[in-house]
Order: C-alpha cells, then sequence, then structure tokens
C-alpha cells in the first residue's frame, strides 16, 4: 500500500464501513467475502479530514511526490533534509523561498524539484485550492491536481485517497490493486485495463474502500 506524509485510514468501523459493505454484498459477493475475511474497515472519509488544512496537505501531497519511486527509508531521509531546509515545515511559502541548488543537495532530483516550485506557485497563487478539492467530483479533482507539472494520475489519486478521504477512487495505474483483482477474480495477467475498470465501477460509489481492501489481500501475502 502506498505511504503517505498524512496518517492512512484507520482500520476502525464506521457507519461508512457498513454503506460500503452493504453495497458489495448486492455487487459483489466475491470482494465482499474479502472485506469479511480480512476486517478491512475505513473510517468516514468525508468528516474524518477535515481537520487537515491546506498547509498539512500541501505537505502531504509534497511528500508523495518526494517519495516516488523510491523506498520508503530513502524517501524519509530525503524528507528529512527537505524538513530542515524549510526550517522545520514543507509549506507552500517555504518552497518557494528555496533554491533549486538547496533542494538537489537534499536529494530531490530535478524534475521532483520543479513539481514542488509548481505545486507551491499553484497553491499560493489560489490557482490550486487543496481543501476546495473536497468539494469537487473525484474526476475533477483528479484533472486539476494532474494539470500541475510532473504530478500524474497516479499521484493525483492516491493523494484523493489517503490525504483528502474521498470516497470513491480507484486507480487502475496502480500495480498492486491490479495484482490483487487478478488474484481474486482469476483475471489475466496485465489485460486491459478496461477488464478492471468494469469491475470497478460496480464498487461505486464506495471504491476506495474497495481499494483499501484490494490492498490488505495483497499485504496479507
Amino acid at each position: 500500500m502506498p505511504t503517505n506524509r498524512v496518517r492512512k485510514p484507520n482500520l476502525a468501523q464506521t457507519s461508512s464501513y457498513s454503506a460500503a459493505l452493504s453495497h458489495l454484498k448486492k455487487v459483489d459477493p466475491v470482494l465482499h467475502a474479502a472485506a469479511r475475511l480480512h476486517h478491512a474497515r475505513v473510517r468516514d472519509f468525508g468528516s474524518a479530514e477535515k481537520r487537515y488544512g491546506n498547509q498539512k496537505l500541501f505537505a502531504a501531497l509534497a511528500g508523495s511526490v518526494t517519495g516516488q519511486q523510491l523506498s520508503t527509508k530513502a524517501a524519509d531521509t530525503i524528507w528529512g533534509r527537505l524538513e530542515v531546509a524549510c526550517g522545520g515545515a514543507v509549506t507552500p511559502e517555504a518552497i518557494k523561498r528555496l533554491r533549486f541548488q538547496t533542494m538537489r543537495k537534499a536529494g530531490l532530483s530535478a524534475a521532483k524539484s520543479k513539481t514542488l516550485k509548481e505545486l507551491s506557485k499553484a497553491v499560493l497563487s489560489g490557482e490550486l485550492d487543496l481543501v476546495g478539492l473536497r468539494k469537487v467530483p473525484e474526476a475533477e479533482a483528479i484533472e486539476k491536481l494532474s494539470a500541475i507539472w510532473g504530478i500524474g494520475t497516479w499521484t493525483a489519486e492516491m493523494f484523493l485517497i489517503f490525504a483528502l478521504g474521498r470516497a470513491d477512487v480507484f486507480s487502475v495505474g496502480d500495480l498492486a490493486l491490479v495484482r490483487a483483482m487478478e488474484t481474486l477474480y482469476g483475471i489475466p495477467p496485465n489485460s486491459k485495463k478496461e477488464v478492471y475498470l468494469k469491475i470497478a465501477d460496480t464498487w461505486s460509489p464506495h471504491r476506495s474502500f474497495a481499494s483499501l481492501i484490494l490492498w490488505r489481500t495483497r499485504d496479507s501475502k
């Protein structure tokens, strides 16, 4: 399961868990059985994450960018250096002030440095309102995030699930999710993405919950 600078969804049972489980029981007995087997539970995404303001959400997204294609240990090391360079907290203002040379010295690639600069500029200018992404459809939120140079669809989707707590997100580009579906449903490896999306569409409006179940099935192997 992806790492993030914001606490992962708590596994305590909530009313949203009950609603999602009830929905899966009707539309997907296979995934419903997996949820029961692995005791997958999620909190109420919509209310639980309201305490995260723009600054903490910025740090979460910056952390996701920093950690892309790196081991957890390497990502944590670079993040620690970046926090020091920023004066203790990675904020849009601090990133704006940093020189590229300083960011590279902390261990960031040129591309990641540019992405953080572009993200900082978008947040400070008001072009991107991270808190406001809670109020728009998931697809629109992903589109807004992906418009920032260097932020891809997968990063945007993980941010929506783990930082914003959006309830209806499925990432067909996440290899762990795809592999879990192949195992669970007997799908031939590396099938066309439409095969996975057709199944995932039945989970809506609880696709984030379904994703957590799938990640848990992978973790249990």
